[in-house]
């Protein structure tokens, strides 16, 4: 194979900048040089090249004719370069992920998980975006979702996650005494707790166990259900939970189960992200942890089928 006739890349670099800017003093500004080795370096390439390839005056350097043909295709060979070189170097983008995640979910089960997350990938910087509130994905702000899903768009990859099973919780005084909890009729003598957001949970629950006549207007209503849960802590009712968010206390006697039924939520936890960025390795790397860390819990029940766009 033939050598290539190539100038020298320090002269192709100050023709460039100069001939870009227009100016011998903006080019050794932009390169960290000296004017007089911009000059220079210029000076070797047309002696090289055997043509003027700038009018030279006390202002500005204009390109000469040979000039005007030679620029277009060494700046477009630099700007390739350069294209090339960002798409190969990793960003900082690149290593930080932005997790959309109910506060509950965030609290009881994921943060302190985190640490497993960022053992196995200690380049990643992980930012959890939380609420009190159900949110659909917010693909605008966030790179991945975590989170229970009314709505579901096209545009969007989702991945169910683990079956959303609702049952009651109370504090264990509430299974003692005149108005103890034995059946679920029993739940017309308490305050049901419940979040305003999700009313339906209640609903859900109670229709199943055959429960009528209870208005939840006059209960006592929160805007997340770890608020819910402590109150049913401190005995102020019974309250509804979703999944296993409630499983440390249940473990440590400050909550219990008052009843066995357990009722399918109509939306399960899923794992949501924008569907073209689905294969990037830092969106890739969260969602198969985090089906792994699923897959671990005895508490869940993971969903067996892949999520999609249905």
């Amino acid at each position: 194979m033939a050598r290539r006739d190539l100038p020298p890349l320090r002269a192709l670099t100050a023709f460039e900048a100069a001939a870009r800017l227009g100016s011998f003093r903006l080019a050794a500004s932009e390169l960290g040089i000296t004017r007089s080795a911009v000059s220079h370096q210029v000076k070797s390439l047309e002696q090289r090249l055997g043509v003027q390839l700038f009018r030279r005056d006390a202002r500005r350097a204009e390109l000469t004719q040979a000039g005007h043909t030679y620029f277009p295709p060494v700046r477009e060979a630099f700007d390739m370069v350069e294209a090339q070189t960002r798409a190969l170097k990793p960003s900082a983008a690149d290593n930080e992920l932005t997790v959309q995640v109910y506060a509950t979910v965030a609290l009881k089960w994921l943060i302190s998980r985190l640490h497993d997350f960022e053992k196995r990938f200690p380049d990643m910087k992980v930012r959890l975006s939380t609420s009190y509130f159900d949110w659909d994905f917010d693909e605008k702000n966030v790179d991945v979702g975590f989170i229970l899903a009314r709505n579901r768009s096209p545009d969007h990859y989702y991945r169910t996650l683990f079956n959303s099973l609702l049952t009651p919780i109370c504090s264990p005084e509430l299974l003692r005494g005149p108005n103890a909890l034995k059946a679920p009729e029993d739940l017309k003598k308490h305050k049901l707790l419940y979040v305003y957001t999700a009313e339906e949970d209640w609903h859900l629950w109670l229709e199943d166990a055959g429960v009528t006549g209870i208005k939840l207007s006059d209960r006592l209503a929160f805007d997340s259900y770890i608020l819910a849960q402590e109150a049913a802590i401190e005995g102020r009712g019974v309250a509804m939970t979703i999944g296993p968010f409630a499983t440390e206390e249940i473990k440590a006697g400050r909550l219990v189960q008052p009843f066995p039924l357990k009722v399918q939520h109509r939306h399960n936890w899923l794992f949501a992200c924008n569907a073209e960025h689905r294969m990037k390795p830092k969106i890739k790397r969260f969602e198969d942890w985090l089906v792994k860390q699923i897959a671990a819990d005895p508490a869940l029940e993971p969903y067996r089928d892949k999520g999609s766009n249905k």
